[in-house]
């Protein structure tokens, strides 16, 4: 058993242990015998940004041919019907720089789900024949996104990345993953089945499980089940390296006002900074901290500013969730009144006034407190 000890509080009645597998696979393995739902999450650190450039949406495509069957359980569909006759429920999604795939069902069937879902990631059958289905799928989903206000957003973000950086957002659609593949003569079948050979490795896998076994018992299941994972010994590029010194975004291009024609009854503003990839600083955590102080609504706070002087109804603070990987952001999203759309400018002086004055005084421990 590992030497890592997971804390957890005192009350929590779920007992926890970490593994690391010979093929570099970590595992996490929560034991809960009340339990009323097992379940599993994979997360494989290969997301959009390391698809090739010109076939956009390539890693959410190989998402999808994951779930076309393995040689041990070959139907089509057959994992997902499994999963929803027993009581549960099965999802995945591609990140910028992971992809996840998860299931959820009945305690007493998670052995046998679990024997099922491991398969995906060591012998896939990838079926050529689901090619065409999977592609309209994602063209489905790249449809449904089109009016809503958080992906036209994101293909604001990914209209001003620097074009020779590998950051890119992509889910894909008809075109660009079957129309135009095939006029330039390229096999996107081919190309899907490189990205998985190529990426998809244990030593880039983390996984969780939980179930009513002890923890001995799910530990034996994460080595039998997800040991023949091939190790391919890849390093997939993540932080501020990615992009051989390139910035993913230019000062001509970021460090202007874009307007947003919305399809929705919005008013917002959103102010936003490119920080350096905030992934290692996660035990210090020093834009929470940033975070905390500009979304503060006591007496004197930003927030409760605009607020008084009717220029904005709420104030959140957030980062760049899921396009984070090769750079960190800071958000500052205001929602507007009718006065606050027609007085942009003077919100951009309190929040930078705001700023400033943050700048001239030291972190306070209590506040990291």
């Amino acid at each position: 058993m590992s030497a890592v000890v997971i804390k957890k509080p005192d009350s929590h009645r779920r007992e926890y242990a970490f593994v690391q597998l010979d093929n570099g696979l970590r595992a996490i393995v929560g034991s809960d015998p009340g339990c009323d739902k097992a379940g599993a999450s994979l997360c494989v650190n290969v997301g959009m940004c390391h698809e090739r450039k010109d076939l956009p949406g390539l890693a959410h495509f190989l998402e999808h041919m994951l779930f076309t069957g393995t040689k041990k359980f070959p139907t089509e569909g057959g994992y997902h019907e499994f999963i929803e006759q027993n009581g549960g429920h099965s999802n995945a999604y591609t990140l910028c720089y992971f992809t996840n795939y998860m299931f959820e069902i009945s305690p007493e069937k998670f052995n046998e789900a679990l024997d099922r879902f491991s398969r995906f990631f060591y012998e896939p059958l990838l079926t050529q024949d689901c090619t065409d289905r999977e592609i309209n799928a994602v063209d489905s989903e790249f449809q449904g996104g089109m009016t809503n206000p958080w992906w036209r957003y994101i293909g604001i973000m990914n209209q001003s990345a620097n074009p020779d950086h590998p950051f890119h957002v992509a889910c894909g659609n008809n075109k660009v993953l079957k129309d135009e593949p095939k006029e330039r003569g390229i096999d996107l079948y081919e190309e899907m089945v490189k990205l998985y050979e190529s990426c998809y490795s244990a030593n880039g896998m983390t996984l969780v499980i939980i179930g009513r076994e002890s923890v001995a018992e799910l530990t034996a299941v994460v080595k039998t089940m997800f040991g023949a994972i091939a190790d391919r010994g890849v390093q997939m590029p993540i932080g501020d390296s990615h992009g051989a010194g390139r910035p993913p975004f230019l000062p001509t291009d970021w460090n202007a006002l874009i307007l947003q024609n919305p399809v929705q009854d919005i008013k917002d503003v959103v102010f936003s900074w490119v920080l350096p990839y905030q992934g290692g600083c996660w035990r210090s955590k020093p834009a929470q901290y940033v975070r905390h102080l500009l979304g503060h609504a006591g007496a004197g706070s930003l927030t409760s500013v605009l607020k008084q002087r009717g220029l904005i109804t709420e104030n959140t603070v957030g980062d760049g969730a899921w396009l984070e990987g090769s750079f960190s952001l800071l958000n500052i999203t205001l929602d507007l009144t009718d006065k606050g759309l027609e007085h942009i400018e003077e919100i951009g002086m309190y929040v930078f006034a705001y700023i400033a004055m943050l700048q001239r005084t030291p972190p306070q421990q209590w506040i990291f407190d």
